[in-house]
């Protein structure tokens, strides 16, 4: 089975945590480039419950699927600057 993209795993995961196995990252990456999505959840904790419960698996990442923090402080501070004072 190919390897999902991250940017396929962005669109249909957005706002959920997931656990990747096989990745590929590239050099320097922060995020795989892409992988197989073993289960995902809304709730961080309900994730590693389902990761407990299935069993880990060497190399698998759990990330959380989202905006970046650089886009989330650029939001936020959009805000602030278009409030009245």
């Amino acid at each position: 089975m190919a390897k999902i993209p991250w940017s396929r795993i962005r669109e249909a995961f957005d706002g959920e945590w997931v656990e990747l196995v096989d990745c590929a990252w590239g050099k320097n990456a922060v995020q795989p480039s892409a992988g197989h999505v073993r289960h995902h959840s809304a709730s961080r904790v309900e994730l590693l419950r389902m990761i407990a419960t299935a069993g880990r698996v060497d190399g698998a990442v759990v990330l959380f699927v989202g905006p970046s923090i650089p886009t989330m402080l650029a939001h936020s501070s959009d805000s602030y600057s278009t409030r009245a004072v």
